[in-house]
């Protein structure tokens, strides 16, 4: 049998989710874990078109906010805690202990630090002198 190796520009979601699969058949064989469940929030407005949210998946006990973005409008009114909060309440009813989001200097950082994350490293390296950085907060006695 041969195989081959190819490139794709922006891929089909289907096929990426055919490595996160392999990945989540590993881990249950490997450590029994079960599958990642992946979730959403959006704010929607009154056309239904999405102007913020977040998402992300439960990780065998930690909750990962992948991505969280408002359009400008809704920015510095409360949106954006409502979202984590409403990710961290879900991540606690899946059983995570704690929860990791990452950003980028020039994005939230400040915004998540005043929220009760703490940075857990940081990558410099990237262009325009950006640092890259990791967060993390536990939620184990956070009020539900």
């Amino acid at each position: 049998m041969s195989y081959l190796l190819s490139f794709e520009a922006n891929p089909h979601p289907d096929d990426i989710q055919a490595l996160g699969d392999g990945i989540m058949a590993y881990a249950k064989q490997k450590k029994g874990f079960t599958p990642l469940e992946f979730f959403s929030f959006f704010i929607r407005d009154d056309a239904n078109k999405i102007i913020g949210g977040c998402n992300g998946n439960t990780l065998y006990g930690c909750l990962y906010m992948d991505q969280l973005w408002l359009d400008e409008s809704l920015r510095h009114q409360g949106y954006g805690t409502q979202l984590v909060l409403a990710a961290e309440k879900y991540g606690k009813e899946k059983g995570c202990t704690f929860a990791t989001v990452n950003t980028m200097s020039w994005e939230a950082l400040g915004f998540y630090q005043k929220l009760g994350f703490k940075i857990e490293f940081e990558r410099h390296g990237f262009l325009h002198d950006s640092i890259f950085y990791f967060l993390r907060k536990d939620l184990i006695g956070l009020d539900s």
